[in-house]
């Protein structure tokens, strides 16, 4: 009687999942979509992340240390990490079509404002919080509520991830970009330029059938309904995994932001020329949706510890190739550095979300993930400030160096030991 009662269980659940396969899978809308997300995310995030090119002239133009200038970007992504509980808000309160016009006007009123900055604090204002809140209204809450609408569970990852990669991929655009500007007419005419093309958006969201968008694809709602409540948010507060997690967005953050918004100007120092460097940090962020997608790859076949291991490992030795530029000429260090590190950089968010999917999907995922994401804004803020607090501090980047390898072999540590408890779990239930 109980395998008579779970057979028509699962008729239930699999009939509406082969009806969002069907309307989800055999429309161009869900893909085009995805584009969307993408788009948004290289006019927020890919231009909040040119940041590290306008570093040097910020610093000239104000008169400043380097710890003041870093803290704008500190700021980016402190808002960008902890403003998930009011956009989810907004999301939940007024709808898809109102969270991404608020997200593009303020990520193109944050450069905007920048390009007429008299005072330092000016950008901590604009670059830093509106800016932050920008990125928050337009990646990873929009690209989970809005994808999630339109593709089946088993067939959401590669959609997400190409959402994800939108900052790495607009960097190739971006970065040199924002650096050939900056040489031609100043950083201000530069932003002024980021700002006008952000707005681009605004009327094309105004338009958008966002009623039909809201809806998702056909039967996904009612796969909604019959999906278990899961863990609550107290229970998972109460839980070790969650603090897994979170720590390891939180360290991971602190590794990787104390370094990239001072990478440019490292290898300024050392004497690469502006522009190569540039596009340097742009291969960089070309390399990232590479590395996130293969590293994905690799913890979809079972492998969710080896691949956490592996990608921080690559970011570690990134971090020892680029102490190994000392001159124009050390052309093998710096490629080994973006190759290694560019190639892991964006890969461990894509895990800790899968994860965390796995744990806790259910009613209250969203505001339990929310919480998680919490832990990157304050390790990019911390990890952004302290390291230009250190290069101030010591006069080089042995410091920051230091503290971005502790950082990164600390998260694997975390993020491994959820990989194997998860990989434990799956081995002790029963095939499906």
């Amino acid at each position: 009687m109980r395998r008579m009662q779970a057979c028509r269980a699962c008729n239930r659940l699999a009939s509406p999942l082969v009806v969002v396969e069907v309307g989800a899978m055999g429309s161009a809308l869900p893909w085009a979509l995805v584009a969307l997300c993408f788009a948004l995310g290289v006019a927020s995030r890919s231009v909040s992340d040119t940041f590290v090119v306008f570093v040097p002239a910020l610093q000239h133009d104000f008169d400043a240390n380097r710890g003041p200038v870093t803290l704008i970007y500190s700021f980016a992504l402190l808002v960008g990490g902890t403003a998930a509980p009011i956009t989810g808000w907004i999301l939940d309160r007024f709808g898809l079509r109102a969270l991404t016009v608020f997200g593009v006007i303020a990520a193109a009123g944050s450069t905007a404002l920048a390009s007429q900055a008299s005072q330092l604090w000016h950008l901590y204002l604009s670059l830093g919080v509106m800016m932050g809140f920008g990125a928050a209204s337009l990646s990873g809450i929009l690209s989970s509520s809005l994808i999630g609408r339109w593709f089946p569970t088993h067939r959401l990852g590669v959609p997400l991830a190409v959402s994800w990669s939108a900052s790495g991929v607009g960097a190739m655009a971006t970065f040199p970009a924002a650096q050939y500007l900056i040489d031609t007419d100043g950083w201000r005419h530069a932003y002024l330029v980021f700002a006008a093309l952000t707005a681009l958006f605004i009327p094309l969201l105004l338009v958008l059938p966002w009623k039909k968008i809201e809806r998702g694809a056909p039967g996904l709602a009612k796969l909604r309904e019959t999906a278990a409540p899961g863990v609550t948010v107290g229970e998972a507060l109460r839980d070790w995994p969650f603090w897994a997690l979170t720590s390891s967005f939180a360290l991971t953050s602190i590794g990787i932001f104390s370094l990239v918004p001072q990478s440019v100007v490292y290898l300024l120092e050392r004497g690469m020329d502006g522009p190569y460097a540039a596009r340097a940090m742009a291969v960089a962020g070309f390399l990232t949706p590479l590395g996130m997608i293969g590293f994905s790859w690799l913890a979809d076949r079972g492998g969710r510890r080896l691949a956490a291991i592996l990608a921080y490992a690559c970011s570690i030795a990134g971090v020892g190739a680029l102490a190994m530029v000392r001159g124009p000429g050390d052309d093998f260090w710096l490629w080994t550095f973006v190759l290694l590190f560019g190639g892991s950089m964006g890969s461990r968010g894509p895990m800790i979300s899968t994860l965390a999917t796995l744990r806790y999907r259910g009613a209250h995922f969203g505001r339990i993930y929310g919480l998680i994401a919490i832990g990157m804004g304050l390790g990019g803020f911390l990890g952004a400030w302290i390291g230009g607090v250190l290069h101030d501090l010591t006069g080089g980047y042995a410091a920051v160096m230091v503290l971005s390898v502790l950082a990164l072999a600390t998260a694997a540590a975390t993020l491994g030991s959820e990989a194997g408890a998860r990989e434990r779990l799956s081995r002790r239930r029963p095939a499906a």
